[in-house]
């Protein structure tokens, strides 16, 4: 799966006190990112959650994957690259105990590809509990999440997140009305991404960035 130098990359959940998303070496919990020596991040834009303007009241929540570029990263500091998100989705039950999964997508770029790299995804498992905010001030709730590496649907080289695995996650959520949802890093509060919540199940995506290695 992809080599340990082009770890280092974008991760929203670091251990202890760093916010990241799912992992240490993954693009850094603050900012999704995990930076290798040799690695750097370009920000690209963030998929346009504010154009899908029907309400998902009365409609299955969409699948945020549909329609992620994957053009963007074909020139820039490494050789070889790839276009990266995360993707989310979380499920909070009565009791308050929340579950889900995240995944760091990867999308080759054209000089990867000639090397024989292809799309990948590094996925996790998450639970854990809903509570209240912290740095998100108008915020409706905070989660505290543990991951674990789902190493069956996880198809990036393995040494790539092998060690991302049994990390604490923090988020504080907003759900708005028409059924959009904002998440933000509980420490910092930086904004995460954004996505939709219905009936318990939130969903959300994160701006893509470029991954040089």
């Amino acid at each position: 799966m992809l080599s340990r130098t082009f770890l280092l990359l974008f991760s929203l959940a670091c251990t202890g006190e760093p916010d990241t998303l799912s992992n240490n070496n993954v693009p850094d919990k603050e900012e999704h990112k995990v930076e290798t020596p040799q690695q750097k991040d370009v920000n690209l834009v963030s998929p346009k959650i504010a154009d899908i303007t029907t309400k998902v009241s009365g409609q299955a929540l969409p699948d945020l994957t549909k329609g992620l570029s994957k053009k963007g990263c074909d020139n820039g500091p490494g050789v070889h690259g790839a276009v990266s998100y995360f993707v989310g989705e979380l499920k909070i039950d009565d009791s308050g105990s929340v579950s889900g999964s995240e995944s760091w997508l990867l999308y080759a770029n054209t000089k990867w590809k000639a090397k024989e790299g292809k799309d990948c995804e590094v996925r996790w498992g998450l639970r854990g509990n809903k509570g209240g905010t912290s740095a998100c001030g108008s915020c409706d709730f905070g989660v505290s999440l543990i991951n674990a590496m789902d190493v069956t649907s996880s198809t990036c080289p393995e040494d790539l997140a092998k060690n991302e695995t049994g990390q604490n996650i923090r988020y504080d959520i907003k759900l708005h009305n028409d059924g959009r949802a904002d998440i933000y890093f509980s420490k910092s509060g930086k904004k995460v991404g954004e996505g939709y919540h219905k009936d318990g199940t939130i969903r959300y995506v994160t701006p893509s960035s470029c991954r040089w290695f």
